[in-house]
This record gives C-alpha cells, structure tokens and sequence, in this order.
C-alpha cells in the first residue's frame, strides 16, 4: 500500500493491518480477474490484473490514481458490459471476509468500522464520478413501472448467430434480492423457442422468479425477458420463448447486493415532533432499506427520518440494535399498505453491523435456493 496521507485512524489500521493487506492482494486480484471472467469480461487478462490491482489500492487512497481508473480501464469494463458496480460490491465483500477470518485465526481486534469506511467512500466516489447517476428505489421486475417493453422479430435471428459462433448468454435473476447469474449455451433454436444447457442453480432461480432474464452483450444491444416453456431439471435444460426487449433492468443498477430479511424485524420511523410510523423491514442494503407500513404519519418523499429496528438472525445472532438517519426517495402506495423507499446513512458503528449481517443473510439464502432446488431433482 502507498503511504499516502491517510486519516490518523486509517493510518493506524495499515499499521495494524499491514500483514493482511500484503498477503491478501495476490488473492484479491484473482478473485476479481475471476469474477471478470464470468462475466464475459474481454479484456486482455494483463488489464483485468491492473484493474484489481488499482481498485485494491484506491481503497485505502484518496483517488491516488483515479483518474487513470475513470479515464482508461473503467470505462472499457462499461463498454463491455460489465455489471461494474456489481463486481465492486462482490470483491468488497470478499474482501471484508477474509479481513474478518485473517483477524480471528492472528487473535487481533478487527477494525471493521475504519475497512467499511473505506469501503463505502471508494464505492461513493466510484459511483459519483463513473457510473450514471440514478433514482434510488426498491423495484421489482415485474412491478417496476420504469421498465418499458418492446419486442423484436430478430431475436431469433440473433440466437441462431449466437449458436452458430459457439456463444453462451448470461442469464440475471434475483433471488429474495441476491443475484443469481450464470452463462448459458444454446443448445437449440426451433421456431420461435430457444433451448438452452443452464446451471442448476440458475435454473430454479428463474422458474422461481416465474421470468427469465438475459444481460445484454455483444449480440443483444438491450436486456431481455422470455417466458419459460420447459424446464427440465433432470438434462439441465431450459426451453424459453416469448422474448421481448427491456429497455432497463432494474437489478442491473445496484451497486450493492439487497436482501430480504429471514425474520420480521419491526421498524420504527421517528418524524419531527416524536410522531413514530411502525412497520416491517422489507429489504436492506448498505446504501438502503425498505418498509412496509399500513400508515403514514404525514411521511414524504424527501422526509428526513431516523429508522429503528432490531436485527436477528437464525444463525445466532441476537439483539442487534440498528439506529439509522435516513432520506424517503420513494413512496409506493399499494391497497391498503405503503412501502417506503429510503436511503440511509449509517454512522460508523452502524455499518459493520449491517454488513455482517448481508453477507451472512446471503449465504442463508443461497442455501435456501439450493434446498428449493432438491425438491426438484429427487
């Protein structure tokens, strides 16, 4: 790491830290030249290794080398596609893990708060400064009003291309709110439908999400959904039809992963003059929540409020007591319930808690998916 000026307290987390940071970066870089690789990243393999590098080092830097990130290297990962933000907020995670694990098995105090510190002002500067600003609120596929569709006779036409050159597709679908994203090969293309070879995983994901949903690439200038015809879980196969062009997808543009929490955790909304709005946790990112509520106390959009709730897990862990300011972005007004879309801002103490408990909830439910995935399979 570069012994830039750093914060007094940043400063003593490199002294401390140092060890790790040095033996973890060989393991960073791998990971994220994987998860490039995933991706249908076609990047040289020498330019993937500077990009981990440089966003391993930004990190703990103030922007020591950012232009060169925004100007060269992270604007050819968005031409190619890349799901950027989501990438970023993966290795992030791998990172604050393996900080984690690094600190239990050297028998030190984890200075979680000053890492997520970092994190989160890496990934605010990335998002200012690199990706396209956009509305924050929690949407559904289907329920998300913003997303426009089209259809396209030559979609077909495409996929038969795309079979012939020996190309896969990246399927997308969310999983109460965790990605769950693998290439595809297309096995047949017949009429109007689309047979593709498909992971396990991918394929309970989508007849579970009812939809499926491919990334664009280099083929595909748009997103698309299709409506399931066949699956069949025994030839790991999926036969697809109906395709029609998105002109957005909402999951496409989170920057971190949203889960849905395994318990009902009340929450309380605290307004000006101690009028309180209670309601139920919906979902929880680093950079938001959601809450579901059969009343509004006068609460808008744009409503500064402070957000209270308690966090359990079946895991163990117990008591957790969030306490978070927070901006109302959007309102959502269904029959008899509102669900409020807000921003939040968590003090530093506020952040490792919150992260502990995402990372934890994602591995829950990726088990949760793997056991829907046996009922199947018998």
């Amino acid at each position: 790491m570069s012994n830039k000026i750093f914060k007094s307290e940043e400063k003593a987390f490199l002294s401390k830290s140092a060890l790790f940071l040095e033996e973890f970066e060989p393991k960073f870089v791998d990971y994220f030249i994987a998860l490039c690789s995933s991706y249908h990243c076609s990047l040289p393999s020498d330019e993937k290794k500077v990009i981990a590098s440089a966003i391993y080092h930004n990190v703990l830097r103030y922007g020591a080398h950012w232009e060169e990130l925004k100007d060269t290297l992270f604007i050819k990962m968005q031409q190619d596609g890349l799901m950027v933000g989501f990438l970023i907020n993966r290795s992030m995670f791998y990172l604050l893990e393996n900080y984690l694990s690094f600190a239990k098995v050297h028998q030190f105090a984890p200075q979680i708060e000053i890492l997520m510190s970092c994190i989160t002002r890496f990934i605010q500067l990335f998002e200012n400064e690199i990706t396209e600003k956009t509305t924050f609120q929690i949407a559904d596929f289907a329920s998300d009003s913003s997303v426009a569709l089209h259809s396209n006779n030559n979609i077909i036409d495409i996929f038969k291309k795309m079979q012939q050159d020996k190309k896969a597709v990246r399927f997308l679908n969310l999983y109460q709110g965790v990605p769950i994203s693998y290439d595809a090969p297309i096995l047949h293309v017949e009429a109007e439908t689309v047979t593709f070879s498909i992971d396990r995983l991918q394929e309970i994901a989508m007849k579970l999400d009812g939809h499926a949903y491919i990334i664009k690439n280099e083929y595909f200038t748009k997103h698309i959904k299709a409506d399931i015809l066949f699956n069949d879980f025994t030839n790991n196969t999926v036969t697809l039809h109906n395709f029609i062009y998105l002109l957005n997808m909402p999951a496409m543009q989170r920057a971190y992963i949203r889960v849905h929490p395994d318990i009902v955790a009340n929450v309380y909304l605290h307004q000006f003059g101690d009028i309180q709005t209670s309601g139920r946790l919906y979902d929880l990112s680093m950079k938001g929540l959601g809450v579901v509520s059969h009343e509004n106390n006068g609460i808008f959009r744009g409503a500064k409020v402070m957000v209270e709730f308690d966090l359990n897990s079946i895991s163990g862990r117990q008591g957790d007591k969030i306490i978070v300011e927070s901006e109302v972005i959007n309102i959502i007004e269904y029959k008899d319930s509102y669900r409020y879309c807000m921003q939040i801002f968590p003090a530093n103490e506020m952040i490792d808690k919150i992260a502990e408990y995402i990372l934890l909830r994602e591995k829950e439910i990726i088990q949760n998916l793997e056991d829907e995935l046996r009922e199947y399979i018998v």
